[in-house]
């Protein structure tokens, strides 16, 4: 079993309730949302067209909306709300260490280390 690697996103204190908030990530956009059930985090990009979410508010308090075709996901477990999407977001692990959000960026271990993206 391999460790996960966590990469710092956003300070918490800059994270909005009920919006999706999104960053870059280890070379990747992640959509990173707070609601009353915590802190999550999904790639950011539609599973239905390959369109980069915004940040915004979540739509009706509770999903993430793709702008282009209004796709809806639900911001604590990534599944379709609504079509036209039919399948989910990837979500990944979110840790809290001192304030700072932290993803779990596996994907960044394929990157160069002199990119100054540290895993823990």
């Amino acid at each position: 079993m391999s460790k996960k690697s966590f990469v710092d996103a956003i300070a918490l204190d800059q994270l909005r309730e009920s919006y999706v908030t999104c960053v870059e990530v280890a070379g990747r956009i992640v959509a990173i949302t707070r609601t009353a059930e915590g802190v999550n985090a999904f790639d950011g990009t539609c599973t239905h067209a390959d369109f980069q979410f915004v940040t915004s508010r979540l739509a009706g308090g509770c999903d993430i909306e793709c702008p282009m075709h209004g796709a809806c996901f639900d911001a604590v477990t990534g599944e379709v709300t609504e079509g036209p999407a039919d399948a989910a977001l990837p979500k990944y692990d979110v840790r809290i260490i001192d304030g700072m959000v932290q993803v779990s960026a596996d994907w960044a271990d394929a990157l160069q280390t002199d990119w100054g993206i540290a895993s823990k």
